[in-house]
């Protein structure tokens, strides 16, 4: 078989349990100087390991076999960063012919960071392609990195113990534990590299202007504006500082680490800088500039995440953390919300500004908040990842255009729903975005109803629904149950209420209250006092028409303090 030919599906860009990402892709005989330079930086404990004894040089003969596969009865993953390989695993059918043992290395400084697992989850997965039912291995005893590999993967292992080694031996038919094994990697893993997006310990910005009409300034300010708790760091070749701050070259001349990069550069120019985000060891990068091109835009991600880095953007408003200990505004909106309880995600750049500015105006605190633009990489999904486990919010709301991968969507928010209410806009019911289309999977409207009713979603049909909606949820409690009273000063809107209600599925607790046209402040208040107070109530509507013979302000002053 061609060792060049192997099923595309194999590759993939993986996301690692510290938010890092390497690219994964079955090996080629291309790869054998990139091999051979692998086997030269691993530590002499880490060879005695994999090869059972000193292995300090690989012959010819071994690297052409190592590095030379047929992608069916023998098969090799490598992980690539950048241009090196950081890790290699395989496989090679055994005589029963059903039967492949399977090994890995990872290089020293890469281990703990659960390569492993993930090359064992591959290569499990392109066996079983390959009509393989079962993995063997043989493991030093004292090798308790790998063992654990094997043991936390979920599967039914047997194991044999014989003159210090430990042979393995496991069938490869998904377990419930090898899947929520692998689930429970995947959700910690992206959780932890949209943290880094969110809480970078600094941030460093790819474009720096002191032009004041330009992003790279409006993201500078910003950023100062909100007094982020980490140092800034302007990159701008041509000048000493910007805003007053001591501007660098470039990202390799900052003197301290450098976990967020912002972009704020042509398109021409993105490609250049990746090198350099990758030797200074950057963990995320925001990318607001504008890329047109859709090629383009997939060499940009490709690229990145080859690099170890996730991408917010391009065309991206930025991100925004209201935490007090980290303060982050790495946006093009000057106006934020206050602290909230409040997760926000949105597709739209352009639509950010009027989101955030809006959720200001009406009171709605935000805990964190993330404009991806393109979508080219990180996705709602990623954030329904990241804010499951989040302590700092407790109410999520969507801004969606499209769907990247609506299964995994319906996985995390059924997930989620369970203990945070999910609120959504979804549009696109007649039209996708043109920017969205080469990362968007067609899905018609009424698959979006069934999948948001399915999954417990909140659907609502425009922002102003979405802000009333996530008011209500971030300031009252949930209802015990679903017995809802009505009281008002309407009789009419009270039945319009209690219809409104009944056809909801929800349970009338008794008759609206009316308590007449012409009752007063206290007395208004004193039946909602009494009628929050009975038993057999879960929650209270209040509908109010304001008289004209008094401010409608002494109304709710009253209702607020019953």
């Amino acid at each position: 078989m061609d060792p060049y030919d192997y099923p595309r599906h194999w590759e993939a860009d993986v996301v690692l349990s510290d938010g890092g990402t390497v690219h994964l892709r079955p090996i080629t005989p291309d790869d054998a100087d990139r091999l051979l330079a692998f086997h030269g930086r691993l530590s002499e404990r880490t060879r005695y390991f994999r090869y059972f004894g000193p292995y300090p040089r690989m012959p010819q003969r071994d690297l052409e076999r190592f590095s030379t596969v047929d992608h069916s009865d023998r098969v090799a993953f490598v992980a690539m960063l950048g241009h090196d390989i950081v890790a290699v695993g395989r496989y090679d059918r055994l005589h029963d012919g059903e039967s492949a043992e399977v090994a890995f290395v990872v290089e020293d400084p890469h281990q703990g960071r659960g390569l492993g697992s993930i090359l064992l989850e591959h290569l499990a997965a392109a066996a079983r392609e390959s009509g393989l039912t079962r993995f063997v291995a043989e493991v030093l005893a004292e090798n308790g990195q790998m063992v654990r590999v094997f043991r936390d993967a979920g599967y039914q292992i047997a194991r044999s113990f014989e003159e210090g080694t430990l042979h393995l031996e496991f069938a490869l038919d998904p377990t419930a534990q090898s899947v929520a094994v692998a689930r429970s990697r995947e959700q910690a893993a992206e959780a932890r590299s949209v943290r880094n997006l969110l809480t970078p310990r600094s941030v460093a910005l790819i474009g720096a202007s002191t032009d004041h009409a330009k992003i790279g300034h409006a993201v500078l300010t910003n950023l100062l504006v909100a007094d982020f708790a980490g140092p800034v760091y302007p990159v701008n070749p041509e000048h000493r500082s910007v805003r007053g701050v001591r501007a660098y070259a470039s990202v390799l001349d900052i003197p301290d680490d450098v976990d967020l990069a912002v972009v704020a550069i042509p398109a021409a120019g993105i490609e250049d800088v990746l090198d350099a985000c990758l030797a200074k060891g950057v963990k995320a990068l925001l990318v607001v500039s504008t890329v047109v091109d859709r090629d383009a835009e997939r060499r940009l991600v490709s690229q990145a995440r080859a690099h170890g880095m996730r991408v917010v953007g391009p065309n991206a408003l930025g991100v925004v953390n209201t935490d007090p200990e980290v303060r982050l505004n790495a946006t093009l909106a000057p106006k934020l919300p206050g602290r909230g309880r409040t997760g926000f995600f949105c597709q739209s750049g352009a639509l950010g500004i009027a989101i955030l500015a809006t959720a200001a105006e009406r009171g709605l605190g935000l805990s964190t908040f993330v404009s991806a633009g393109n979508r080219a990489d990180v996705s709602g999904n990623d954030l329904l990842q990241y804010w499951a486990d989040d302590p700092a919010t407790d109410v999520v709301l969507l801004y969606l255009e499209s769907f990247g991968n609506p299964r995994k969507f319906a996985r995390l928010a059924r997930r989620l729903g369970r203990h945070k209410p999910i609120v959504a806009v979804k549009t696109g019911r007649h039209a996708v975005n043109p920017g969205m289309a080469g990362f968007a999977v067609p899905v018609d409207e009424a698959s979006v109803q069934s999948l948001f009713e399915q999954t417990g979603v909140i659907r609502v049909e425009s922002l102003g629904q979405l802000f009333d909606t996530a008011l209500l949820l971030a300031h009252q409690p949930l209802p015990a149950g679903p017995r809802v009273a009505v009281v008002g000063n309407s009789n009419a809107i009270g039945l319009l209420a209690a219809d409104a209600l009944l056809s909801q599925g929800l349970e009338l607790a008794r008759e609206p209250v009316d308590v007449g046209a012409h009752a007063g402040p206290e007395e208004f208040a004193e039946a909602v006092r009494s009628t929050a107070q009975c038993t057999d109530v879960d929650a209270l509507v209040v509908v109010f028409v304001p008289p004209i013979a008094m401010p409608a302000a002494v109304y709710a002053k009253a209702l607020r303090e019953a």
